[in-house]
C-alpha cells in the first residue's frame, strides 16, 4: 500500500508539470497574414483548365516521352526524392527520442590485489567477477522537448517533400522550354540554310553579271558581304541546336556518353494555348514553393518551443536488473539477483547565456521564415500576372509578326520582278530579302515565346507533376 501511495503521488506531482511543460514549449505558428486580389486577370472563355500533367495541354506526343524520361532519370530529381527520404529517417529519429532506451550490459573480469597495498580483504588472491544486466534510461519530457522536436522534424519532411515536388516542377518546366526552343532553333536553322543556298545563287549569278560588264564590283561585293553573313547565322543557328541538344540530354538524365550520340526527334512548334487563371488561393494551395515555406514556418514554430525548454530542469530515470557473482556458473541464480532504481534533476544554473542565445536564435530564425514566405507568395503572384500579361500579348506579337512576314513576302516577289524589269537596283531587292530573313526567323522566334509563356504560366499556377 505504501508503494502504491507513492506511486500516486508521484503521479500527482507531475500531471501538472507535464500539462505545463505543453504550454511552455508551444509556440503559434505565426504565418504573415497576406492580402490576396479577389480575383485574377481573366482570359477567354476558350481557355483551357489546368490538368495535373499540365505539359498534356500541348498534344505533342514525344514531350510526353520527354517528361516521363526525364522525371525518372534525371539527377536533381533523384537528389531531391533522396532528401525526402534523409528527413523521413530525421523524423524516425526524433521520434525515438520520446521512447525510452534499454540496453543490455555484460561484464567479465578478473582481479589480483598488491599485498602491501592494504586495499583489499584477500590481497595476493586473484578474483574473478562476472555480471549482466538488462539498463533502461528514460527521461520525462515534462516542458516538450521531445514533442516539439517531433513536430519539427514532421514539418521539414513536409518542407522536403514540397521542395521534391518543386523540382520535379521546375524540370518539367526546364524540358518544355528546351524542347520547343529546339524545335523553334531548328526551323531557324533550316530557313537559315536555305536562305544561305539563295545567297550563294546570287553571288553566282552576280559574278557572271560582273565579268561580263553588266554590274560594278560594289553590287558583286555587297552580295557576297550577304552570303557571309548568312554563312554567320547559319552556323551560329547549328551551334544553338547543338547546345540545346546537350541541354536536354542532361535534363533527360542521360549519360556522358549518351550526350555525343544523342538524336532527339522534334517535330513543328504547336500552337500555344490559352490557360485559364485560377483563383489566388488555389494558387497558394497548389505551389509546392508556398507549401514548404509554410511547412518551414511550422518547424521554426516548434524549434522555438525546443530552445526554450533548455531553461528548465530535465529529470531522467534509470532502472537496472541482473545478476552478479565471481563465478559464472552462479550467476544466473537467485542469489546473485541485482537491481537498481534512479532518478536525477538537473537544472542549468549558469550557461554564460548560451541557453537564452538558442531562442534568440530560434525567434530569428522565425522571423527568417517569415520573410521568406512572403518573398515566396509575392514572387509566385508576380510570376502568375507575368504570364498571364504574357498570354494576353504575345499571341498578338506573334500575329503581327507573321502579318509582317507575309507582307515582306509578297514585297520580295514584287522586287524580283522589278529587278528583272530592271526598274530597281540589286542592292534594294537584297534589303528586301534581309527584311523578309529577319521577320520569317523572327516569327519562329515569337511562336516560341507564346508556348514558352504558356509553360511559364503553367509552372505559375502550380501545375501538378507530383507523380511518384
Amino acid at each position: 500500500m505504501a508503494d502504491l501511495r507513492l506511486f500516486r503521488s508521484g503521479v500527482l506531482v507531475l500531471l501538472p508539470l507535464v500539462l505545463g511543460g505543453c504550454i511552455v514549449s508551444r509556440v503559434a505558428i505565426d504565418k504573415p497574414a497576406l492580402p490576396l486580389p479577389e480575383a485574377l486577370p481573366a482570359t477567354t472563355a476558350q481557355a483551357s483548365p489546368l490538368a495535373d500533367r499540365w505539359w498534356s495541354v500541348f498534344g505533342d506526343s514525344t514531350l510526353d516521352q520527354l517528361m516521363e524520361e526525364a522525371l525518372a532519370h534525371n539527377a536533381d530529381a533523384a537528389l531531391a526524392a533522396a532528401r525526402v527520404l534523409e528527413s523521413r529517417s530525421a523524423l524516425r529519429q526524433a521520434n525515438s527520442n520520446r521512447s525510452p532506451g534499454v540496453s543490455i550490459e555484460g561484464n567479465a573480469a578478473r582481479r589480483f590485489d598488491s599485498v602491501l597495498a592494504g586495499q583489499s580483504p584477500d590481497p595476493g588472491v586473484a578474483r574473478d567477477s562476472f555480471s549482466a544486466q538488462g539498463v533502461v534510461t528514460y527521461e520525462l519530457d515534462l516542458w516538450g522537448r521531445y514533442a516539439r522536436g517531433s513536430e519539427a522534424a514532421r514539418a521539414r519532411l513536409l518542407a522536403s517533400e514540397f521542395d521534391r515536388d518543386a523540382v520535379r516542377l521546375s524540370l518539367t518546366g526546364d524540358v518544355a522550354r528546351g524542347y520547343f526552343s529546339l524545335i523553334a532553333a531548328r526551323q531557324q536553322l533550316d530557313r537559315a540554310r536555305e536562305t544561305l543556298a539563295a545567297r550563294r545563287e546570287s553571288v553566282g549569278l552576280e559574278k557572271i553579271r560582273y565579268d561580263a560588264g553588266e554590274s560594278d564590283e560594289a553590287t558583286l561585293r555587297r552580295t557576297e558581304a550577304e552570303a557571309a553573313a548568312s554563312a554567320i547565322s547559319a552556323q551560329q543557328f547549328e551551334l544553338e541546336v547543338a547546345q540545346r541538344i546537350h541541354a536536354l540530354g542532361v535534363l533527360l538524365g542521360r549519360s556522358p556518353k549518351e550526350l555525343t550520340e544523342v538524336s532527339l526527334v522534334a517535330g513543328t512548334l504547336p500552337a500555344a494555348p490559352l490557360l485559364s487563371p485560377a483563383l489566388p488561393s488555389s494558387v497558394l494551395e497548389r505551389r509546392p514553393d508556398i507549401r514548404s515555406a509554410e511547412a518551414a514556418l511550422a518547424a521554426a514554430a516548434a524549434d522555438i518551443g525546443v530552445a526554450r525548454t533548455g531553461l528548465f530542469p530535465s529529470i531522467n530515470l534509470t532502472g537496472s536488473y541482473g545478476s552478479a557473482s565471481q563465478e559464472l556458473a552462479d550467476l544466473f541464480t537467485d542469489p546473485a539477483e541485482q537491481w537498481s532504481l534512479a532518478a536525477g534533476l538537473l537544472q542549468p544554473v549558469f550557461q554564460a547565456g548560451r541557453l537564452r542565445a538558442a531562442v534568440e536564435r530560434a525567434n530569428a530564425l522565425q522571423q527568417q521564415r517569415q520573410a521568406e514566405y512572403v518573398r515566396t507568395v509575392q514572387n509566385a503572384f508576380r510570376d502568375v500576372l507575368d504570364a498571364l500579361k504574357g498570354q494576353e500579348l504575345l499571341g498578338g506579337i506573334r500575329q503581327t509578326t507573321a502579318d509582317q512576314a507575309s507582307a515582306l513576302a509578297r514585297a520580295a516577289e514584287l522586287s524580283e520582278l522589278r529587278y528583272a524589269a530592271g526598274e530597281i537596283a540589286y542592292l534594294d531587292l537584297l534589303d528586301v530579302r534581309r527584311n523578309l530573313y529577319q521577320s520569317q526567323i523572327a516569327l519562329v522566334g515569337a511562336q516560341r515565346d507564346a508556348l514558352t509563356n504558356s509553360v511559364s504560366l503553367a509552372l505559375a499556377l502550380g501545375g501538378g507533376a507530383t507523380a511518384p
